[in-house]
C-alpha cells in the first residue's frame, strides 16, 4: 500500500509527532461532529490550536489530513468467522462497504476521490485490493471445507464485488441495500 504524505520523511527539522496527533485528534472529532464536508483547513487549524502553514506543511489538502486522522479505521480489515458461508461472504461485504461509508454518505467518497486525483484514486485502490486479499482467504476457507465450488475466481468475485459497491456508491451516490448484498452473496456457486 502506498504510504500517505503524511508519513514520508521531509527535509528540515523532524516533524513533531506529538503535533502530528494534536492535529489528527482535532480532524477526528470535528468530522464526528460536524461531517466531513463542514470540515475546513481552518476548523481543523483552530481546533488543533496550530497555524495553517504548519498543516499545508503536512498535509496537502483537508482530504489528506482526514484521511491521515481515520488511516486506523481505513485499513484495519478484521477477521470474519460467523462460522456460516452467507454469514462470512456478507460480513465481507458489510466490511468493504462500511470502509467506503466510514466518513459519512456516498458524497464524502467522490469528495475525497475529487481532492486526492490521481492519488486518491490509487489511494482507495489499495484499500480495496486489502480488503480483496482477505475476502479471497474467506473463499478460499469455505471452499476447503467443501461449501463452496471450484471452477471460479475467488479474485474476481472480490474484484466484481469492489465494482459493484464502488458503482452503487460513487457513480450513483446510493448505499446498497441488505437486499442487494444477500443478492450478491446468493449468486456465489455452492460445493
Amino acid at each position: 500500500m502506498q504510504t500517505p504524505p503524511s508519513a514520508r520523511p521531509g527535509r528540515g527539522r523532524p516533524r513533531d509527532a506529538a503535533l502530528d496527533e494534536k492535529v489528527l485528534e482535532a480532524t477526528r472529532t470535528l468530522v464526528r461532529d460536524l461531517g466531513y464536508h463542514a470540515v475546513t483547513m481552518d476548523r481543523i487549524a483552530a481546533a488543533a490550536g496550530v497555524g495553517k502553514a504548519s498543516l499545508y506543511r503536512r498535509w496537502p489538502h483537508r482530504a489528506a489530513v482526514i484521511t491521515a486522522a481515520f488511516t486506523p479505521e481505513l485499513t484495519t480489515v478484521p477477521a470474519i468467522d460467523t462460522g456460516d458461508v452467507d454469514g462470512d461472504l456478507l460480513a465481507h461485504l458489510h466490511d468493504t462497504l462500511g470502509m467506503l461509508l466510514l466518513l459519512g454518505d456516498p458524497s464524502v467518497v467522490a469528495s475525497a476521490i475529487a481532492e486526492w486525483g490521481d492519488e486518491g484514486q490509487r489511494h482507495l485502490g489499495d484499500l480495496l485490493r486489502r480488503r480483496s486479499e482477505h475476502g479471497i482467504e474467506v473463499v478460499q476457507r469455505w471452499r476447503e471445507a467443501g461449501a463452496l465450488g471450484d471452477g471460479w475466481r475467488a479474485d474476481l468475485l472480490m474484484d466484481s464485488w469492489s465494482g459493484y459497491l464502488l458503482l452503487r456508491v460513487l457513480l450513483d451516490r446510493c448505499v446498497p441495500t441488505e437486499e442487494e448484498l444477500v443478492s450478491l452473496v446468493q449468486q456465489v456457486p455452492r460445493g
